[in-house]
C-alpha cells in the first residue's frame, strides 16, 4: 500500500479513527470560481459561515419587523438568539478570520492583490496553494498532506514548515 492510498483510507475512515477527531486530507486543488482567494479560504470554515449567515437572516428579520411592535416576545427571542450567535462567533475568533486567512495566504506566496483575485484566474498550482491554505485555516485535529510542497517555492516551503511546527495538531 502506498502513502497516498494510506492517507485516503484514513480520510475516508476505512482505517478506524476516533469519531471525535476531525480529519482533513489535502490532495486536490480548489475549483476555480468567482470567489476571491481570501473568500475561498474563509469559506472553508463552514461553521463560521453558517453562524454568520444565521446572524444576517436574524438581522434582516429584525430590520423588517422593527416597524411592527405587535409581538415583543418574538423580538426578545430574536435578540437572545442574536446574542447567543454573537457569543459563538466571538469564541471562534470571527473578527480575526479574514486577517488570519490573509496571513496564511501571504505565507504561501499570495500578495494582497492576488488574495482579491477570483480563484478561477489562478493556475492549478496556485489553486493547490489555496486548497492548502483552506486546510491550515480550519485547523483540523488530524491534517493529512499528500506531497504538500509540490507546488511551493522555497520561501513558501520554509514558511509552511515553520507554521506546521508551531501548531498543536496531529500531522501526517
Amino acid at each position: 500500500m502506498g502513502k497516498s492510498t494510506l492517507l485516503k483510507l484514513l480520510a475516508w475512515r476505512k482505517i478506524p479513527v476516533p469519531k471525535n477527531i476531525d480529519v482533513l486530507l489535502v490532495e486536490q486543488e480548489v475549483v476555480g470560481d468567482d470567489r476571491s482567494a481570501l473568500e475561498a479560504v474563509v469559506s472553508a470554515n463552514e461553521e463560521l459561515i453558517k453562524l454568520r449567515q444565521e446572524v444576517a437572516v436574524l438581522q434582516d428579520s429584525t430590520a423588517v419587523s422593527t416597524g411592527d411592535n405587535e409581538d415583543d416576545d418574538e423580538g426578545d427571542d430574536v435578540g437572545e438568539k442574536l446574542s447567543e450567535l454573537y457569543e459563538k462567533l466571538q469564541l471562534m475568533g470571527s473578527d480575526a478570520a479574514e486577517a488570519q486567512a490573509s496571513k496564511i495566504l501571504a505565507g504561501l506566496g499570495f500578495t494582497k492583490d492576488m488574495q482579491g483575485r477570483p480563484t478561477k484566474s489562478f493556475s492549478g498550482g496556485w489553486r493547490m496553494r489555496i486548497s492548502l491554505a483552506r486546510a491550515l485555516f480550519v485547523q483540523p485535529t488530524l491534517l493529512l498532506l499528500d506531497e504538500p510542497t509540490n507546488h511551493l517555492d522555497l520561501r513558501a516551503v520554509l514558511w509552511l514548515e515553520e507554521y506546521l511546527c508551531r501548531g498543536r495538531k496531529l500531522l501526517l
